[in-house]
């Protein structure tokens, strides 16, 4: 890690915050959400500093069409000014020394770049360059692209940019991929030995079902890997480690995105679901989901019945006459911290700040933050 802390700074935290350097507590937001309308717009200083001990921002993306570079140049697609946008960023170390500052590189041509030799060189040399610019701690590569049948390319990219930062003289510059936990086809081992930490998704889709008309839409929430059915969250993660990737390189990411369905004819065709393109939510964008100081206040307010689509308190889910949708709440994230922490894993990564009541609309502000912030943090505080 590359900030130097003072010895004042190292004997408080020491003395009050041991997991600091011990445990990791991820928060990334996404850069488009500063363009939310009013008081919604989420800016640099809604990040809630104390609770995080990395900051992921979300997004730097790879354009192929960029006549500046014979390769292609770094940007982010989803901001209007977006150099302004990482100079505030990197100033969160001004006043927050001890916080660690990622950029992730989330892009539909990263797997592309990474099957070619000289584009994987272009790449290294071009986060060189933007991370020393904002004085950056390390960079997360976005990789959910499973066409490629070979994963070869990809464990490529991961060993070349941590020898190239390296070579560079930024030894300490951390490497992280973000994958999710049922991706196909992995070599885990191999993988793992590559970054740093291994931030991984523990859950995807959830598609509701009428299994007969006399029940309510319910999904399943087991997951599928290699081959391999029905796991839980805590046996794909010891699936993972079973292979080879240690724990205390492994991230759990959770997700506080709220998938959002339109049920049509509820009751009336078993198996009948559809999937709305837009959604009630006005945040997101008109996109099929919502985020949780919207969905809160809708619970407060509307008729809601409320359920859980699996025995473990992980996955929770509510629906009216016409909606249904899988959330998160403080019970099921914690509960996730919790496996975290009793699994011994390195950390965990709330994915986004954005998703989570961040302006306290009911009640607690980032309600599910501290939920699994706390839950993983117990140990330390034993």
């Amino acid at each position: 890690m590359c900030t130097v802390f003072t010895g004042f700074i190292l004997a408080v935290l020491a003395a009050s915050n041991a997991f600091v350097e011990a445990e990791r507590v991820v928060c990334s937001f996404t850069s488009a959400a500063v363009y939310r309308r009013d008081e919604y717009a989420f800016q640099m200083t809604d990040i809630p500093v104390s609770l995080c001990t990395h900051v992921v921002y979300d997004r730097l993306a790879i354009d192929l069409y960029s006549k500046d570079t014979p390769y292609f140049t770094l940007t982010n697609p989803d901001a209007d000014e977006p150099f302004d946008e990482f100079e505030k960023f990197s100033a969160l170390k001004r006043t927050n020394p001890q916080l660690k500052l990622i950029i992730c590189l989330r892009s539909i041509f990263i797997a592309q770049v990474a099957s070619e030799p000289d584009q994987r060189r272009a790449l290294i040399e071009s986060l060189v360059q933007f991370m020393s610019t904002y004085n950056l701690d390390g960079v997360e590569l976005f990789w959910a692209d499973e066409r490629f049948k070979s994963e070869e390319s990809l464990y490529l990219l991961l060993a070349e940019v941590k020898s190239g930062f390296r070579a560079a003289n930024y030894p300490t510059w951390e490497v992280t991929i973000l994958i999710d936990i049922d991706h196909q086809g992995l070599d885990h081992a191999r993988l793992c030995r590559q970054p740093d930490f291994v931030h991984i998704v523990g859950a995807g889709e959830r598609n509701p079902k009428y299994h007969n008309k006399n029940t309510k839409p319910s999904a399943n929430t087991l997951i599928n890997i290699d081959g391999k059915t029905n796991f839980t969250l805590d046996g794909a993660l010891q699936y993972w480690i079973d292979k080879g990737c240690p724990a205390q390189k492994i991230v759990l990411g959770v997700s506080f995105i709220a998938q959002v369905f339109k049920l049509e004819k509820p009751f009336l065709r078993p198996n009948f679901y559809v999937k709305d393109l837009r959604t009630f939510c006005t945040l997101t964008e008109d996109r099929p989901f919502c985020s949780y100081i919207e969905l809160c206040r809708s619970f407060n307010q509307d008729d809601w019945t409320m359920g859980w689509d699996d025995t473990q308190g992980l996955a929770p889910h509510a629906f009216s006459s016409s909606w249904w949708i899988a959330y998160e709440n403080e019970a099921s994230v914690g509960r996730k911290g919790e496996i975290a922490r009793e699994k011994g894993l390195a950390g965990v990564y709330a994915v986004t700040l954005d998703m989570d009541d961040y302006r306290g609309k009911c009640g607690t502000v980032y309600p599910l933050m501290k939920s699994l912030s706390g839950s993983f943090r117990k140990k330390a505080k034993n």
